[in-house]
C-alpha cells in the first residue's frame, strides 16, 4: 500500500469489515467526491485516513460539526476555516502497528544497539529500528500519511511527492536519513503519555538517540534538518523549553554549514538554475525562524534569547522562486487565490508557505522589542499591524487542502496582540488619550478567536488548535483579564477567557505547553476575582 493522499485512497482496500451500513453516504466521502462503503460505525476510506466518520442522519451530530464556521476578524473578514483533523494516533494504528498499548513503540530496542559495535551500516541498523519500533511496512506508511493529513498541513516542511519516493525506495535500500524522519513523524502525531513528563517520555529519548547517532555517521543534509525541526516542533509544543533552543541552535548551525548565511548563495542566478532546491531552502529557513520566534514568545519566564537568525540580508520568501519553476506564471498571493486546494502541499511548484511571511513579521517585531538601542515606533508598530492585518486576510481569502494555515494566523494574532498591547495602557484612567485604533486591532483578534474557539469546543469532528494557537489563547485571556471590563469595553470577557479556557483544555491532550498556560490563567483568573471559584476547576 502506498503512502499517498486522497488520490490513492480511492483505491486502498477498506480496513473496515463492519456489516452494518448507514443509509448515506458519509459527509467526508460527499465532500471528496469519493466512493463510500457507508460501513458503521467507520467507513473504510474515514478509517483510512483517520478521520471522523459520520453521516447526516447520525443522532447526536451537532449543527457545527456539519458545515464550517466563519472566523469574524472584526467587519474584515468572509472566509473561515473547515474542519482542521485531529493529530494524534488510535486503535487503527495501534492495531497495524501490533499492539494495543504504547508499551512496545515507545522505546528502541537496545539489543538493536550491539550490532553498531559490529560495524552494521547505519542505514541497515535506522531501517531495522524503524521496523522494530513501527512494526510492518504497512504501519510505516500510515504514518506518514497521518503526518501529511494532519501536521505538514500547517507545518509543511516536507514535499510529500518526493518523500513518498523515498520511503518507496527505502524498503529495497534502506535509508538512515528517511528512517530517522519517519521515527520524527511518528513523535509529533503522537498523543502524549498523560502520566509521565515529556521529558521522560521513551519515544522522544530514543529518536534524540538515534537523531545523534545518524548525525554523527553522515554529513549534514536536509533530511537531517527537517529532522531537527520536528524534533524542536515536539519540544517547544511539550513544555521543553531549553531542549527546544538547543534544536533551535543545532539548526542555525547546520544552515550556516548549507552556506545559507552568504548573500551570494540566493543570488538570482542561482534562483534561476535552481529553483525548486532554492524555495524548499527558503522554506526551511523561515520554519526555523517560526519556530525560535515561537520558542521566544511562548516561554516569556524563560528569557531564551532569539536564535542568530537575524541576516545582513533578508532570505527570499519561498513564493520568490515560483516565477522560476516550469508553468508558475504568477507567484504570491495571486498565485494562492488561483491554485487548487488539493494541491498545495503534494509537490515543491505547488507549496505555498504563508507562515513564512508569519515569522517574518514576528520575528522583526520581537528583535526591536528585545533591541536596548532601538525600540518599535509608534509608526513601526502601526505599520507591522497594518501588514500583518493585510497578510491575515490574505491567508484566510484562500480555500486551503486542511481548512485554514491556522500557524501563521495564529502567530500573525500573537504579532497584532503584542504590537498593540502598549497602547491600552495608556486608556487606562485617561480615556482621552486612548487611540480607538489600537482597541480595535485587539478586539477584532479576540472576536475571531473566540468564534473559533466555539467551533472547537462545540464540534465532535475534533477540530483541535496548533502549539502557536495555545500561546495566542493565553496571551488574549490575559488581556481580557486586564482590560476587558474597562478599556476593550467587552462585557462577556469573562465568558470569553471560559471558552480559551476550554479551549485549551482540548489542546492540552495534545500539546503539554496548554497545561501551562491552563494553570497561569487560572493563577491570574484568582488574582483578579478573588473569591471566585478557580476555573480549572469548572469544567
Amino acid at each position: 500500500m502506498s503512502a499517498s493522499g486522497e488520490s490513492s485512497n480511492a483505491t486502498s482496500p477498506a480496513l473496515s469489515t463492519a456489516a452494518a451500513k448507514s443509509s448515506r453516504v458519509c459527509i467526508n466521502c460527499r465532500r471528496k467526491k469519493k466512493r463510500c462503503d457507508k460501513a458503521l460505525p467507520s467507513c473504510g476510506r474515514c478509517t483510512y485516513s483517520l478521520e471522523v466518520c459520520q453521516h447526516e442522519d447520525d443522532a447526536a451530530l451537532p449543527p457545527s460539526s456539519r458545515s464550517p464556521s466563519l472566523v469574524d476578524f472584526g467587519h474584515f473578514i468572509r472566509a473561515g476555516p473547515s474542519q482542521i483533523p485531529l493529530v494524534g494516533l488510535d486503535p487503527v494504528l495501534e492495531s497495524l502497528m501490533g499492539q494495543q498499548s504504547p508499551s512496545r513503540w515507545s522505546t528502541l530496542n537496545a539489543s538493536l544497539f550491539g550490532s553498531l559495535d559490529s560495524g552494521e551500516d547505519i542505514h541497515l541498523f535506522m531501517f531495522r529500528s524503524l521496523c522494530d519500533t513501527v512494526g510492518h511496512r504497512q504501519a510505516v506508511e500510515h504514518v506518514t500519511t497521518h503526518y501529511f493529513n494532519s501536521v505538514n498541513c500547517w507545518f509543511t516542511i516536507i514535499e510529500k511527492t518526493s518523500f513518498d519516493g523515498q520511503v518507496e525506495r527505502m524498503w529495497s535500500y534502506p535509508s538512515a536519513e528517511v528512517a530517522l524522519l519517519i521515527l520524527c513523524m511518528l513523535l509529533i502525531i503522537r498523543i502524549p503519555n498523560e502520566s509521565g513528563a515529556a521529558m521522560d517520555d521513551g519515544l522522544y529519548l530514543s529518536v534524540k538517540t538515534a537523531f545523534t547517532l545518524v548525525q554523527s555517521k553522515i554529513p549534514s543534509s536536509i533530511s537531517l534538518l527537517q529532522a531537527q525541526l520536528l524534533i524542536g516542533l515536539y519540544e517547544y509544543s511539550q513544555g521543553l523549553p531549553q531542549q527546544a533552543y538547543m534544536s533551535m541552535g543545532s539548526c542555525v548551525q547546520m544552515t550556516r554549514s548549507f552556506g545559507w548565511h552568504l548573500r551570494s548563495f540566493w543570488s538570482e542566478e542561482r534562483q534561476q538554475l535552481l529553483p525548486a532546491d532554492l524555495k524548499l531552502n527558503s522554506i526551511l529557513w523561515w520554519a526555523l525562524v517560526y519556530v525560535d520566534s515561537m520558542l521566544n514568545v511562548s516561554y516569556p519566564d524563560q528569557k531564551l534569547p532569539l536564535s542568530p537568525t537575524e541576516l545582513e540580508f533578508s532570505v527570499p520568501f519561498p513564493e520568490a522562486f515560483d516565477q522560476y519553476l516550469p508553468g508558475n506564471a504568477t507567484a504570491g498571493y495571486r498565485a494562492w487565490q488561483g491554485s487548487n486546494p488539493e494541491n498545495n502541499t503534494d509537490k515543491i511548484d505547488n507549496v505555498v508557505w504563508p507562515e513564512a511571511t508569519s515569522a517574518w513579521y514576528l520575528s522583526t517585531l520581537l528583535h526591536q522589542i528585545h533591541s536596548p538601542t532601538n525600540p518599535p515606533t509608534v509608526a513601526d508598530r502601526n505599520s507591522l499591524s497594518d501588514a500583518l492585518t493585510v497578510h491575515t486576510l490574505n491567508i484566510m481569502g484562500v480555500e486551503w487542502k486542511h481548512g485554514t494555515r491556522c500557524a501563521a494566523i495564529n502567530a500573525n494574532f500573537i504579532a497584532l496582540m503584542k504590537a498593540n498591547q502598549p497602547y491600552l495602557l495608556s486608556g487606562m484612567g485617561k480615556p482621552h488619550e486612548l487611540n480607538m485604533r489600537h482597541v480595535n486591532v485587539i478586539n477584532s483578534v479576540i472576536n475571531s478567536m473566540y468564534q473559533a474557539s466555539q467551533t472547537v469546543n462545540n464540534s465532535l469532528t475534533g477540530p483541535t488548535t496548533t502549539p502557536s494557537g495555545t500561546f495566542a489563547l493565553y496571551y488574549a485571556s490575559m488581556l481580557l483579564m486586564s482590560h476587558g471590563d474597562n478599556v476593550l469595553d467587552q462585557p462577556d470577557w469573562l465568558h470569553k477567557i471560559e471558552s480559551f479556557q476550554q479551549t485549551l483544555r482540548i489542546a492540552s491532550r495534545r500539546w503539554r505547553i496548554a497545561v501551562r498556560y491552563l494553570s497561569s490563567i487560572d493563577v491570574a483568573f484568582s488574582n483578579r476575582l478573588g473569591r471566585l471559584p478557580s476555573m480549572s476547576s469548572m469544567s
